[in-house]
């Protein structure tokens, strides 16, 4: 068994038209988005054709596009193997989007890929280091819709008249979200291209916000993909039918898609996520929507007002600031009742392990 490298490195040999496009061939894809490519790859003003993995290989600002990325050493390793395969060496990259801004707590990220089978794949970055990207991904839990998700549309629209052919949409994490959210919202000429959909382990959303877009008509053509021990993509998760895959990885590090297990081409799937993590996450789910969207708001500043204290703005630098973290907490919790004092102790203790893992883990992995 081997990851999404290994796929690319044994299956890459296969053109398009040899092996259909596949749910691993989405994987690979989605991480694409998280690589730095604004800057790098021309606006499509200045070339609309595009550059291909190849071209942006021989570029001198090629190391950049893997600076602050998280498991970066992975990411290179996927890199490479998808610009020397004949599966990928000829798709062109085009329309790098790249937008944080703090002032309205928003981070958002795409970038749109041509397969030489003349599909056009649009893939939304998940969730990057970012402070106030996570802090934007709490929002999704009182606030519908949040700026990235008004983004994501508009740039699937934008591309759809751009680009000409079948329409794939996907990312993980909150792209994955963002994939469906777009797909639901976009203009219904762009919806009516749409082939597929992929959600890989990306959060659900509040109640009604299916009911306001056109959740009906995309349902049927959404792939949504989930670890064994999936946090991330069952949370708020109440409709869409998903699969569950093997990981290599315990826990949160589940979420990064190189721990996901592939066997002869295709993902290894097991029944469902762990039987303890999926009644945790069902229970978490339901306290989040018993809490008034007003308290779970304020909760949520409460979190942020702790991390941010810091100074710093990424989560893999959290770690350092650990004596001013629990000054804060200290102070915050005062305020609150056991239950939502459990509750903001647990989860900033979940953001600082998973920075802290990242950090340790993320730059050193790869093969």
């Amino acid at each position: 068994m081997g990851n999404i490298i290994d796929y690319i490195r044994e299956y890459g040999a296969y053109s398009l038209q040899e092996r259909p496009f596949s749910d691993e061939d989405s994987l690979a894809l989605a991480q694409l988005a998280y690589l730095k490519l604004e800057g790098v790859v021309p606006p499509p003003e200045v070339r609309p054709a595009g550059v291909t993995l190849g071209e942006i290989s021989h570029m001198k600002q090629k190391d950049k596009i893997f600076e602050d990325v998280f498991f970066s050493r992975d990411q290179l390793a996927l890199f490479e193997a998808m610009r020397k395969s004949r599966r990928f060496q000829t798709m062109k990259i085009v329309h790098c989007v790249n937008r944080i801004d703090p002032g309205e707590e928003s981070q958002f990220s795409a970038v749109t890929l041509l397969p030489e089978d003349d599909s056009v794949y649009i893939a939304f970055r998940g969730t990057d280091e970012t402070v106030v990207g996570w802090k934007e991904d709490f929002r999704m839990a009182y606030e519908a819709p949040v700026r990235s998700q008004q983004l994501a549309a508009a740039y699937l629209d934008e591309a759809a008249g751009r680009y000409h052919g079948a329409l794939l949409v996907g990312g993980h994490s909150k792209g994955g979200n963002l994939a469906v959210f777009a797909a639901m919202f976009c203009r219904e000429e762009v919806r009516e291209r749409i082939r597929r959909i992929y959600s890989l382990d990306g959060p659900g959303f509040l109640p009604g916000l299916r009911e306001m877009g056109a959740y009906e008509e995309i349902g049927a053509r959404i792939r949504k993909i989930v670890p064994h021990s999936s946090v991330v993509g069952m949370l708020l998760e109440d409709a869409d039918a998903y699969e569950t895959v093997e990981s290599s990885a315990f826990g949160m590090l589940q979420h990064n898609p190189f721990s996901w297990l592939i066997r002869d081409g295709k993902f290894v799937r097991v029944k469902d996520v762990y039987k303890g993590r999926k009644a945790a996450l069902e229970g978490l789910n339901r306290w989040i929507l018993s809490v008034p969207g007003e308290e779970r708001a304020a909760l949520i500043d409460d979190l942020f007002g702790i991390l941010e204290a810091c100074g710093t703005q990424k989560l893999t630098d959290l770690s350092i600031c650990r004596e001013t973290i629990g000054r804060e907490m200290r102070m915050a919790v005062k305020k609150l009742d056991k239950e939502k004092r459990s509750a903001l102790l647990q989860t900033v203790r979940a953001l600082l392990r998973m920075g802290r893992e990242t950090a340790v883990h993320g730059r050193g992995q790869g093969k």
